[in-house]
């Protein structure tokens, strides 16, 4: 690890720099002004807030980087505004080794854990990337029919963005009523097979996605959503119904229907009744 010290308190840098060298292994490089560190690399810049020069301008060049302050007075132009422009932290003066090695800890910590979320994101967002699905509009609990797995993913990942909650899968034929948080939101399986008469109205306390299956017949009103693949998935087998009702979905603005039967192997009286029966319209 890298760290700049911009400090002109010779004796306070020095023994910053021998410190954070034996504790952190870290190697430390000492600057007086802030012109010197502009053009520097570092993870981690320590930088006096009294300093001459333009202060600002080194938060804006090295935001993306961990910055702690080091500030001598708390004032709106040594500490709110380069926290506003980027700075992570700060420390008064006169401040003890062990809370610096602290806070440089901890904002490692934490831009570690930042930097894997986003990571993640991006891998679920190629791996759903062959998904087209429109969320409509919703209330807490959802209930929605069985799909294709990576459909129902998909779905309980973008309301988890929508409600910039983390979401987590429950269980519910072996869960705890401790494990539930207002601040998440949650996928719940095997509601149908649940014998406690009370647990809908424990659920409909929190952002739950209640999965049921197919057959499943009940007064709930459950969300039916349109999802298309621009490709299949390798992983995916669907029932030959699935897979016309699939079909005709997606190709049916495609292709006339004497052509769209004739790939399917049925006459367009077949196509006509599967319409009706999956309850598909012609798109004119």
């Amino acid at each position: 690890m890298k760290i700049i010290i911009v400090e002109n308190e010779i004796y306070l840098a020095q023994s910053i720099q021998n410190n954070l060298t034996e504790k952190l292994k870290a190697n430390c490089e000492i600057y007086g002004s802030y012109s010197e560190v502009l053009d520097k690399e570092a993870d981690v810049f320590l930088i006096n807030t009294n300093l001459q020069g333009n202060l600002n301008q080194l938060i804006e060049e090295k935001k993306e980087k961990i910055i702690i302050l080091l500030a001598p007075f708390v004032t709106y132009s040594s500490v709110t505004q380069p926290i506003k422009l980027g700075a992570d932290d700060y420390l008064q003066k006169p401040f003890t080794i062990e809370e610096l090695i602290r806070k440089i800890l901890h904002l490692q910590e934490y831009y570690s854990l930042k930097e894997k979320v986003k990571s993640l994101e991006n891998f679920l967002n190629f791996v759903f990337r062959d998904i087209e699905l429109e969320i409509p509009k919703y209330s807490f609990p959802i209930f929605i029919k069985s799909h294709p797995n990576k459909t129902i993913e998909k779905f309980a990942y973008e309301i988890s963005k929508k409600e910039n909650m983390p979401i987590e899968i429950i269980d519910l034929q072996n869960f705890s009523k401790k494990e539930f948080s207002p601040n998440k939101v949650y996928l719940c399986l095997n509601f149908e097979k649940v014998k406690d008469k009370n647990i809908l109205e424990f659920l409909s306390k929190y952002k739950t996605i209640i999965l049921l299956p197919k057959n499943y017949e009940s007064d709930f009103k459950f969300i039916e959503f349109e999802a298309t693949t621009k490709s299949f998935f390798e992983d995916e087998i669907l029932t030959i119904e699935e897979y016309i009702k699939f079909i005709i979905q997606t190709h049916q603005h495609k292709f006339p229907d004497t052509e769209l039967s004739k790939k399917l192997g049925i006459s367009r009286k077949s196509l006509w009744e599967k319409r009706k029966k999956y309850g598909i319209f012609k798109q004119k």
